[in-house]
């Protein structure tokens, strides 16, 4: 993703970051999370939101910051740190506003990176009925499965 990113604080076991987004009006502590399912050894759940202020993150907050591509670039950067310190792990993540809109501009924003994307993540879209398949640009998903592909 050629778009700048925010720098980013990174925990010691690389699941946790904190960037914070900045605009004209306002600056907002954000956080991306990468959670072990609990069913799933190899699958961890992405998580973006804003951080509130006793440290836990909310991802049905709306922020409306006008930086969207620096904040999926940065997200793009906590990804590839991730693959850096687990790279036998798959990452999924969903919009969470529950009525689709999110997860579909994160199928739009794939699609928008999808020749660089994959030079380095093999990319799965997860339908309504659970099946999962190859990536493909206008496509309804309920969710994406990102996993590191092999140097």
């Amino acid at each position: 993703m050629n778009e700048p990113s925010y720098p980013f604080l990174i925990s010691n076991d690389a699941l946790d970051y904190q960037f914070e987004s900045v605009s004209e009006q306002r600056t907002i502590n954000k956080a991306i999370q990468f959670t072990p399912f609990p069913d799933n050894a190899i699958l961890y759940n992405l998580a973006l939101g804003d951080l509130q202020p006793d440290g836990t993150l909310s991802d049905s907050v709306v922020s409306n910051n006008h930086d969207m591509n620096r904040v999926m670039a940065t997200v793009f950067q906590a990804l590839l740190t991730f693959f850096e310190h687990y790279p036998s792990k798959l990452v999924y993540f969903q919009g969470s506003d529950g009525e689709g809109i999110r997860t579909r501009l994160y199928r739009i924003l794939i699609a928008r990176q999808l020749d660089q994307a994959t030079d380095l993540f093999a990319i799965y879209g997860r339908r309504a009925n659970n099946s999962v398949e190859e990536f493909e640009p206008n496509q309804d998903y309920t969710g994406f499965i990102f996993q590191r592909k092999s140097s």
